[in-house]
C-alpha cells in the first residue's frame, strides 16, 4: 500500500533554540544599529536632521520672524507650541518615511560634500526666505482675503499670479518626466519615482475634484481649501522629485504655508473645508 503521508527524516533539520535565539538577537541588534534596510535608505541621522530642522523652522518662523517683527500673529502658551510642534514632527516622519523620498541621497549626510550641503542649505532657506516674504504680503490687506469671498479686481489679480506659478511649478514637475538631454544630468528622477509622481497627481486631482462636487451639493459647504492643504499637496509631490538644490529649495518653500499654518492658524483634521 503506498503512503501518502509526509515524508519525515530522521536527521534533525530544525535549528536549535540557541541559533533560533541568536538570529533574534542580531536582528534586534540591528534594529538600533544598522543605518538602513535593504528597502529603507534613511538613516537615524537623516531621520534626526529633518525633523529637528522643520521643528526648528517652526520656532523660528513664529517666535523670530512673525512675533519678531510684530506681525499679526496669536501669543501662544507653551503647550500650545508643544503641541504644533508635536504636529510637525508627525507631518515630517510621514514625509522622510515615504520609500520613494531620497531627501538624504543628496544631502551632505549621504555626499559629504559641499554639494551635499547646499542642497541642504537650499532647502532650508526656502523655508526662512518665504517665511519672510509670505508674513510680510499677509500684512497687506490686499492678501488677507479668502477664494471664497467677493473679490476684488486687485485680490483676483494675486490669485491668477499664485495659481500661475503653482501651475509653472507643475509644468517643471512633468517636463522631469521626459527631460531634454541638456537637462538629464539634473532633472532626471528615477522611472520608480516618475511613476509615483504620475499616480499621487492623479489621486490628488481626484480628490479635489470629489471634494468640490460634493461641496457643491451642500448649501452650507463652503468650498474653500486652506493653504496648509496645499502645502501638504505639494510637500508630498515634491518627494518624488528631488534631484537638484531647485527642487530642495522649492520643497522648502512648500514646507512654510504648512508650518505657518500651524502657528496662525490650526489645523482640523478631517475638513478640507477651513
Amino acid at each position: 500500500m503506498l503512503d501518502f503521508t509526509p515524508y519525515k527524516s530522521d536527521k534533525k533539520t530544525e535549528p536549535d533554540d540557541f541559533s533560533t535565539n541568536l538570529k533574534l538577537f542580531k536582528a534586534c541588534g540591528g534594529l538600533f544599529t544598522k543605518c538602513n534596510t535593504k528597502w529603507f535608505d534613511t538613516s537615524w541621522l537623516g531621520l534626526f536632521v529633518y525633523i529637528a530642522t522643520l521643528c526648528s523652522q517652526y520656532l523660528l518662523g513664529y517666535y523670530a520672524i512673525f512675533r519678531g517683527f510684530g506681525w499679526n500673529t496669536p501669543k501662544h502658551k507653551p503647550v500650545r507650541i508643544f503641541g504644533d510642534l508635536v504636529t510637525v514632527g508627525w507631518f515630517a516622519i510621514g514625509m522622510i518615511s515615504l520609500p520613494w523620498h531620497e531627501w538624504e541621497k543628496y544631502t551632505c549626510i549621504k555626499t559629504r560634500d559641499r554639494k551635499g550641503f547646499g542642497r541642504y542649505m537650499a532647502w532650508t532657506l526656502g523655508t526662512f526666505i518665504t517665511f519672510i516674504i509670505y508674513g510680510y504680503m499677509g500684512e497687506d490687506p490686499l492678501f488677507q482675503t479668502s477664494l471664497a469671498s467677493d473679490l476684488t479686481a486687485g485680490q483676483q489679480a494675486v490669485y491668477i499670479v499664485t495659481f500661475a506659478v503653482i501651475a509653472l511649478i507643475i509644468v517643471y514637475w512633468f517636463g522631469k518626466l521626459c527631460p531634454c538631454k541638456p537637462f538629464k544630468k539634473w532633472c532626471a528622477p528615477e522611472t520608480d519615482r516618475k511613476i509615483i509622481f504620475v499616480r499621487i497627481l492623479f489621486l490628488l486631482t481626484l480628490l479635489f475634484v470629489i471634494s468640490y462636487w460634493l461641496c457643491s451639493e451642500d448649501d452650507d459647504c463652503t468650498y474653500h481649501l486652506h493653504h496648509w492643504w496645499f502645502g501638504f499637496v505639494l510637500v508630498m509631490l515634491s518627494t518624488t522629485t528631488l534631484d537638484n538644490w531647485f527642487d530642495y529649495f522649492l520643497q522648502g518653500v512648500f514646507w512654510t504655508f504648512l508650518i505657518e499654518s500651524l502657528f496662525n492658524y490650526g489645523l482640523v483634521f478631517g475638513q478640507f473645508f477651513i
